[in-house]
């Protein structure tokens, strides 16, 4: 019985070798399931109720993803692929320089959890600074500088342009 089994597999292997987008197509279909079933959770109220419900928003997008993943699977399965980068200033058959990849994510994670005591601009400043290091900036002062301005008008936008609340931290009383 392990045989034909074995058999099974190593043939459904050979059928999906280069076809790593359908990967991509599983994980739009899932996304698009996740949100249709939370869409149909949705509780019409008196205070949400109108011309367009709560539900005609997420719906589309459901749908709209739905469609994307059909499309793609459809297309990968009769042989299309996407092509390598050309354009990029990348060497692809170089690969990832994981210390790099760790260091980027280490310091999303230090800024999520700072955010509060820091605060948006700092996190920010020190965000963009410690990334443009890790990518190969040699200019620290002009790095710093532009994390900076990027982060008080980034939070300025926010707080005055749209009306939305970020936290000052250390600059409490400042901003």
């Amino acid at each position: 019985m392990t045989a034909p089994s074995a058999g099974a597999a190593s043939g459904l292997r050979a059928r999906l070798q280069g076809r790593s987008e359908l990967g991509v197509a599983a994980l739009l279909a899932v996304i698009a399931i996740v949100i249709a079933v939370d869409t149909a959770n949705i509780r019409d109220t008196a205070i949400n109720t109108g011309v367009m419900g709560p539900r005609v928003v997420p719906t589309i997008i459901a749908i709209g993803l739905g469609l994307c993943a059909i499309a793609l699977a459809i297309s990968v399965l009769r042989g299309g692929h996407a092509e390598a980068e050309d354009g990029e200033d990348i060497d692809l058959s170089q690969k990832a320089h994981w210390p790099t990849v760790f260091g980027l994510g280490g310091l999303i994670l230090v800024f999520a959890l700072s955010m509060d005591f820091l605060g948006f601009v700092i996190g920010s400043a020190l965000l963009f600074y410690g990334s443009a290091l890790l990518l190969g900036s040699r200019r620290f002062i002009w790095a710093l500088v532009i994390g900076i301005f990027l982060a008080v008008g980034t939070f300025y936008g926010f707080v005055l342009g749209l009306g939305i609340n970020l936290p000052a931290g250390l600059l409490t009383g400042i901003l």
